[in-house]
């Protein structure tokens, strides 16, 4: 099976967890990239990106491989405001999942990845959503990220 890690990261540390993921798994890798500048003074940003993801805004993106071409997408992102980052929702929005098996992961701060989790799954109806993971970011930091990453991954492999 033909699989694909797709995440957008802005400080790293999603990054840090769709390539573990992709190692893991044997899959192909990679970011998406959002085309509007998120960086500037902390505050300020961390404002501007909370602000567009609640307000559930799509930006414009730049990825180069077809997810047409895999027959599973792993698909991840940091949360924002409670919700997943926007490149992400543009990700979901404009590309065609139907059909095939989707699994999820989130990294975030504190808490409330569970209805970010829910909302990207409502994106991709029609495809076989087989798994997802949150990781905190504490958990990128320390590395112990790396047996749930595992257990991910056997979990995503076990199914159908």
């Amino acid at each position: 099976m033909k699989s694909l890690v797709v995440y957008y990261s802005r400080t790293g540390t999603t990054k840090t967890a769709g390539e573990a993921i992709a190692k893991e798994l044997g899959a192909d890798c990679e970011e998406i990239i959002d085309l509007k500048k998120r960086t500037g003074l902390r505050p300020i940003r961390w404002l501007i990106a909370g602000k567009d993801a609640r307000r559930r805004n799509l930006t414009n993106i730049r990825t180069q491989k077809k997810p047409e071409n895999y027959s599973m997408i792993i698909i991840g992102t940091p949360i924002w405001g409670g919700k997943m980052t926007p490149a992400v929702r543009t990700y979901l929005t404009n590309h065609n999942l139907d059909g095939k098996k989707v699994g999820f992961f989130c990294t975030a701060g504190g808490s409330n990845i569970g209805k970010a989790l829910e909302e990207m799954k409502e994106l991709v109806h029609k495809s076989v959503v087989i798994g997802n993971l949150s990781i905190c970011a504490s958990e990128i930091k320390s590395g112990s990220y790396r047996e749930k990453v595992k257990s991910f991954v056997e979990n995503l492999s076990r199914s159908p």
